[in-house]
């Protein structure tokens, strides 16, 4: 073979080779650019840790603003109330909850995990749960940060009621001083389907502190009535009493206006 065809078949690998490159190269790209049209985009803080990107991200103010905290080792409970503070309709909510000894430190196992329902725009719910510290601790304070949550208009919400309970009732205390606290569930509109989650008992003392919090699932029931028996609390004032009905939706489609919290 002369040196010329030899030269022609080394710049004909050579042109197959570049043709070859630019099909993998132009693949790649449209590749890349299904995934990000598909995806939600993703942002990563300076921690490295993936957040949602800014066009999707809720208003910081919307973060709803904790305004009374309780907890007792004794009674392996803690509670508290949230109001929101912004023009939107709150939803998702997560908190971290944290109890604190009597220096600011966390105490061991002292850290929960609590979910909100759907906060509307000048209103005000709460949550409760157990603790899993031991009895013993002393707790100083309980600390309570927003971890996540997500803020819709209040049209989105337009199909959904807003609850109340009214009409607090106060049961005569056993021999132990336990008494039973029960209410009347009230929605707006009436003929909007309620999707309360459960419900959030609140006490306060005569100076308006939290003195005791429960928290009763509706999981299973058909009723809609709360109900709870509480134990002997000296310091309670019970005209501070309230009962929180916070809401959470039963579909996974996004709110939008005209659907009711079921999504049907």
């Amino acid at each position: 073979m002369t040196d010329d065809r030899r030269g022609l078949r080394r710049l004909q690998a050579v042109h197959w080779l570049l043709i070859g490159l630019v099909v993998v190269l132009v693949a790649a790209g449209i590749a890349v650019v299904v995934t990000r049209d598909d995806a939600d985009p993703v942002v990563a803080d300076p921690t490295g840790a993936p957040v949602a990107s800014a066009s999707v991200a809720p208003r910081l103010d919307c973060a709803p603003q904790i305004t009374a905290t309780w907890a007792d080792a004794g009674k392996a409970k803690y509670g508290f109330v949230y109001r929101s503070r912004c023009d939107q309709v709150v939803r998702e909510l997560r908190f971290r909850v944290t109890v604190l000894d009597s220096a600011g430190a966390q105490a061991p196992d002292g850290e929960e995990t609590a979910y909100g329902g759907v906060l509307f725009p000048g209103g005000e719910l709460a949550a409760a749960g157990g603790l899993h510290v031991s009895k013993d601790q002393k707790i100083g304070s309980l600390r309570v940060q927003v971890t996540s949550f997500e803020a819709d208009p209040s049209g989105a919400f337009s199909a959904w009621a807003q609850t109340q309970v009214t009409d607090l009732t106060r049961g005569a205390p056993d021999s132990f001083g336990r008494f039973d606290v029960g209410g009347t569930v009230v929605a707006q509109p009436p003929s909007a389907q309620v999707c309360v989650a459960e419900f959030v008992l609140v006490m306060r003392g005569e100076n308006g502190e939290i003195v005791y919090a429960d928290v009763d699932p509706t999981t299973g029931q058909t009723l809609l009535k709360p109900e709870f028996s509480v134990g002997a609390l000296p310091s309670l004032d019970f005209a501070r009493t309230k009962i929180y009905a916070p809401q959470t939706p039963r579909t996974e489609r996004p709110p939008r206006a005209g659907m009711p919290c079921n999504g049907s």
